[in-house]
């Protein structure tokens, strides 16, 4: 006798993975204010590296200060576009493509953002470039 279990794809994404998509459309847009919604009081943002802007964001404040800091640094041009997230009740992830100007300089690559998430907001965050050096050769 043979089992054979026939898989049905989901009907609709996870609750968390439609709050990580709407973060990256609010970030998009510069919707500072509908990011904080996100974020919890106690959240860190971890960025490793040697470069200027690694490090970690400890508070909310410090977390979209760190963002604003991206902008400014990038006359405006920073992005990043998901194409791929992914989330269960505590984690996500998501595969982002990053682009940014600077003066003589282009970032153009790929990273990963990993998320702790509790209670439908964010704890943590790691964003892991494919190419560190690259990501700290362009922000020094």
């Amino acid at each position: 006798m043979s089992y054979r279990r026939s898989y049905a794809p989901p009907t609709s994404e996870h609750p968390n993975v439609t709050l990580l998509r709407d973060g990256y459309t609010a970030f998009a847009k510069g919707d500072i204010d509908f990011i904080r919604t996100l974020l919890a009081d106690h959240v860190v943002h971890r960025v490793p590296g040697h470069g200027p802007l690694c490090g970690d964001y400890s508070t909310p404040e410090e977390v979209l200060g760190f963002y604003v800091r991206l902008f400014e640094l990038s006359g405006g041009t920073f992005r990043t576009e998901p194409y791929a997230v992914l989330a269960d009740d505590d984690h996500g992830v998501a595969l982002v493509q990053t682009y940014a100007e600077r003066p003589g300089k282009v970032l153009d690559g790929r990273a990963v953002d990993i998320f702790a998430l509790s209670g439908g907001r964010i704890t943590e965050i790691r964003t892991l470039a494919e190419d560190q050096y690259a990501d700290d050769a362009f922000w020094s």
